[in-house]
Parts: C-alpha cells; structure tokens; sequence
C-alpha cells in the first residue's frame, strides 16, 4: 500500500460524510416514527369506534324496545278530555311503554330529555301513575330513578311520524291531546359523535299498537274505565291473580270415583 492510501485512510470520515449519514439516520429514524405513530393513532381510533359503537347499540336497544312498547294509556286533564299520553319534542318525549327497565317491567312512564353541559340523554322512568296526573302535571317531569343514556354527541334529535291511512308526515313535536292519537313512528338522529365513520346516525322505531293497530292507537272513556278497573283489582289484596291462584290450588290426589 502507498503511502498516500495509508495517510488518506488513518484521515478518517469526512465531515461532508458524516453529515450524509447523520441526515440518512434522521431520515430512516423519521420514517420509523411516523409509520409507529400512525400504527398507535390507528389502534386508538379503532378502540374509540369499538367503544362508541357498543354504547350506541345499547341506547339504540333499550329506545327500540320501549318505543316498540308504547302502550295507548288514557290521560285526563282539568277539563275532563281523555287523549292517549305522548308527547314529544324534538329534544324530549314522554309516553307510557310495557318495557319498563325497572321494577321488573311492566307499564312504566318513561321521559327521554337531551341535556347540555355536556350533551347527553338521559332517560327516567317513573311505574307510579294515573290518568289525572298524566294529564295535570308538566310532561318533563322526570321520573324517580334516572340514568344517563348515551352522551359524547354533538345533537340528538327526535321526530314523530303522522300517518292518517293516506298520507305520512314528519313532524318536529307532537301532543296525543291535540292529535288524539299516537305517532305511527319515531325517528332519532345523532350528529357529531367521536367515534363514528358516519357523521349522522338515525334509527326509525315503529309503535307497533299505532303502525298495525285498527284505532291508531285512539282512546276514549271506555279505557279510562278500564285502567280503572285494572289498577283496583291490582291493588285488592282479595282479588289475587288468576295464574298464582291455579299454581296455589293442589290437584285432589284421590278424585271420587262417578260409579260411588
């Protein structure tokens, strides 16, 4: 070897040299931090979809189910006009449903009112009623026991299906004094939930007594009396319930013989 190779090699790495491998390290260093960065961001919104879409299904489950169950109970005002109990806005509606949450079902008076501060829904029921406070007292009354249903959207809205036979109509608020009946349907729209591929989620619920019902789910004073009827002999402990009365009675164990 010369001796002008050997001095070139004992010299070492150029500055320009290492230079040119410190911007490829940064180069290959960036590259690797953004592909993990990406991965990271990605498992993250994957998790929040997951989560968002479990807690949608679980509201949208219980609302289905209590629409669906939306019971044509009388109410009375002040001046003695029976309408059948629903009214609805287009942040809150209150109806009586047979898919009560609470107490073990049964007919229950649900509220469903969309709050601020954070946005939320929230959902009350209330299994203590009657025809004259149904139709007394203010319909956002909450009930006893309430629970926060879905929250973390931008907007909730509902709207109420008019359907007379002939034609169909969505409306933004609807009054069972002033309608005389049921809506035929309900429809909830979501906006701006984090979360969502969908910028907009909706869900059309039908009320099954007022979409295929013969009376669109009308009332009159013959189920005023009725309910009446129903709650006395739920409450007359001398009157007990035909099924556990059965399940009380023993067969006779040694029926007479007829030819005796």
């Amino acid at each position: 070897m010369s001796d002008a190779a050997h001095r070139r090699r004992a010299r070492g790495f150029t500055l320009l040299e290492v230079v040119l491998a410190m911007t490829a390290l940064a180069l290959v260093a960036g590259i690797c931090y953004a592909a993990f960065h990406l991965g990271v961001r990605a498992v993250e919104r994957g998790e929040i979809a997951v989560v968002t879409a479990q807690r949608l299904r679980v509201a949208s489950d219980t609302i289905i189910r209590q629409v669906k169950s939306t019971v044509p109970y009388a109410a009375r005002n002040k001046d003695a006009d029976v309408f059948p109990y629903f009214v609805g806005t287009a942040t809150s509606m209150t109806f009586i449903t047979a898919a009560g949450l609470t107490g073990g079902g049964g007919l229950t008076r649900v509220v469903y009112q969309v709050a601020n501060d954070p946005t939320r829904l929230n959902l009350s029921e209330s299994p203590f009623f009657s025809p004259d406070a149904l139709g007394t007292e203010p319909p956002d009354n909450p009930g006893q026991q309430s629970a926060i249903l879905l929250d973390g959207f931008r907007n909730l809205k509902f709207e109420y299906m008019m359907n007379d036979g002939v034609d169909t109509e969505w409306r933004p608020e609807w009054n069972g004094h002033d309608e005389e009946s049921l809506p035929a349907a309900v429809r909830i729209t979501v906006e701006g939930m984090a979360g969502l591929e969908v910028p907009v989620w909706g869900q059309e619920i039908p009320i099954m007594v007022a979409l295929y019902g013969d009376n669109l789910g009308e009332v009159d004073e013959d189920d005023l009396a009725e309910q009446a009827d129903e709650l006395a002999n739920s409450n007359d402990p001398n009157n007990p319930d035909p099924d556990e009365q059965d399940q009380d009675e023993e067969p006779d164990p040694d029926p007479p013989d007829p030819d005796d």
